[in-house]
């Protein structure tokens, strides 16, 4: 009988989260972001917002710079479900310009923040370079990337290559961003 009774909290609980979460006003985060990235001289273009079940997914991002094309996103999914945040982005086509100091194409690229350990944000890549895993810590304004390369990757990107280190057989990059 307890048993029944615990799980009836717990769907309430579960329940109550769900109504918050689809009652978000997710767009206007959306545009309050763009508004912060305006500011910083970096402009989000001709995307297509739609809000299904709580989820946000923006397509067909144009990014833009001093007027100058820096990207070009297919699609954005954003899971803001308060203590697990998730953004996920998919197909990110630089411009040709950045081709050999960046990967022209990044497939997929997952960014996930929880309330449960606040400053940290990790992060996962994978595109024509391999695969990256890494963090951001939002205290120490640090980065750290591993990369998993695929087998021309010292070739195609001697640039980024470069900006690894070897660690115990592993390609890392660590940086301070303050």
């Amino acid at each position: 009988m307890r048993v029944l009774k615990y799980l009836k909290y717990i769907l309430m609980i579960v329940l109550f989260f769900y109504i918050v979460i689809l009652f978000l006003p997710k767009e206007n985060f959306y545009f309050f972001l763009e508004h912060k990235l305006f500011k910083d001289n970096i402009v989000l273009s001709n995307e297509s917002l739609k809000d299904v079940g709580g989820i946000l997914q923006i397509n067909d991002v144009f990014v833009t710079s001093a007027g100058d094309e820096i990207a070009q996103i297919d699609e954005i999914t954003i899971l803001p479900f308060i203590l697990y945040n998730e953004v996920d982005v998919k197909n990110l086509h630089l411009a040709k310009r950045f081709e050999g100091a960046l990967p022209s194409k990044i497939d997929e690229a997952s960014f996930k923040a929880t309330l449960f350990y606040p400053i940290k944000i990790w992060i996962k890549l994978k595109g024509d370079f391999g695969d990256i895993d890494g963090s951001y810590n939002v205290y120490s304004k640090t980065v750290r990337l591993v990369l998993k390369p695929q087998e021309n990757f010292k070739q195609k990107y001697p640039l980024i290559y470069a900006k690894f280190q070897n660690i115990d057989g592993e390609l890392v990059y660590e940086s301070s961003l303050k």
